[in-house]
């Protein structure tokens, strides 16, 4: 856990180090070649604004003169008119022309704005009042925190687009039948009577169609989280073993299983936003090497929040051999179910509480099992769980 926990500040603090120097570098390049980029950009400005406002003056006639054909039509019917009329309907239709002044008026106003810029540089000794050192550092750090706070606000805001993932791979459709709202129903009392037990607010519950056994928890904040559930799990465990699953996703939403995991992500959503504004083959080898230790920070983090919430379950309901009979009763269901509806339920057999079944590959089997179970899981293996659970007996 700590070494998982350093990883990720190691890798957090090595992206906003790189990131800084990059716009450090930027401003200096700036503080530099203003002048010179003042001037370039005004002269690609004024040729696209001129090349704009002739394109305008002559197809607003032609659109006044043929309002509903294009000047194309004029043209003898062979292969080049049939090739330039669908780009002269697009180039004379209404929509291109009908905000033609706002965005004429844009483009004068950033001319005039550079030519401004220019002469405002050029004829003041500027950077006789700027600290090159301070500024540079000061325009880093700013830049570095405001990107920063973008990525957590958008992993954190994230919840939505997680809670329907899991409602797609349960299948939870948008208008239950009867007998589903009331097992639904059913289902919630339950989780209202364990919740009033620890004293935290109760989770809305989602009940999904698919018989594959699914129960995970969304939603960063208590009084906000969701545990979807499919009838295929409903369906398969005992009633005690039911609230003892229940318990286990009601321990999640109580240590606040999701938010942790959102925190330790930030550093890989960092890199991915690095790597899509700078395409660059040093940038994507560091935000790689990032990503790898996140991941695997992420799965040594998720296997001890599994073993939390076994504890948090035994905890609720006092029962440790229910959850352990649970946990079996969900490992061998998913072991003898068939391989196409395995493949069929792919995600949704990634959510549920016990990991799906290894499925061999014909090369290089023990190698993937052991990255993809041992140093990449997020579930301990099943076996040693119920094992743990099985002490409290």
């Amino acid at each position: 856990m700590a070494v998982a926990l350093i990883l990720v500040t190691l890798g957090q603090l090595t992206i906003l180090a790189v990131e800084f120097v990059i716009v450090a570098i930027c401003v200096v390049y700036l503080y530099l070649e203003l002048e010179t980029l003042l001037a370039i950009f005004f002269v690609f400005g004024l040729v696209f604004t001129c090349v704009y406002a002739g394109w305008i003056a002559v197809t607003k006639p032609i659109r006044w003169l043929y309002p509903d054909r294009t000047l194309s039509d004029r043209i003898a019917h062979d292969g080049v008119a049939d090739a330039v009329e669908s780009v002269g309907e697009w180039l004379l239709s209404s929509q291109v022309l009908m905000k033609w002044q706002k965005s004429l008026a844009t483009l004068l106003t950033l001319v005039v704005g550079l030519f401004l810029g220019f002469a405002v540089v050029e004829s003041t000794d500027w950077r006789a009042a700027i600290n090159l050192q301070q500024t540079a550092v000061l325009v880093g750090v700013l830049a570095v925190l405001a990107l920063l706070a973008r990525v957590v606000y958008g992993e954190w805001t994230d919840d939505a687009a997680a809670l329907r993932e899991l409602e797609d791979s349960a299948r939870v459709p948008e208008d239950p039948a009867v007998e589903l709202a009331a097992q639904r129903a059913a289902v919630q009392a339950r989780v209202d009577r364990l919740a009033r037990q620890v004293d935290v607010p109760s989770p809305t519950v989602v009940l999904g169609t698919s018989s594959t056994p699914i129960a995970a928890t969304a939603g960063y904040r208590p009084t906000s989280s969701t545990v979807v559930i499919s009838r295929g799990l409903v369906d398969v465990l005992e009633a005690d073993e039911l609230d003892a699953v229940l318990a286990h996703e009601l321990a999640h939403v109580q240590n606040r299983d999701a938010a942790v995991v959102t925190i330790l992500s930030v550093p890989a959503g960092y890199a991915w936003k690095m790597v899509e504004r700078y395409e660059h083959g040093a940038i994507m080898i560091l935000a790689g090497a990032v990503l790898a230790a996140v991941r695997w920070s992420v799965a040594i983090v998720s296997r001890y929040r599994e073993y939390c919430a076994d504890e948090g379950c035994v905890a609720i309901t006092g029962d440790p051999a229910s959850l352990a009979s649970a946990l079996e009763t969900l490992d061998t269901e998913l072991e003898h179910r068939p391989a196409a509806d395995l493949r069929h339920h792919d995600s949704g057999a990634a959510f549920s509480i016990v990991p799906p079944p290894w499925e061999e590959h014909r090369f290089f089997d023990r190698t993937r099992k052991f990255i993809d179970r041992k140093l990449l899981g997020t579930h301990p293996p099943t076996e040693n769980r119920i094992e743990r659970l099985r002490t409290h007996v």
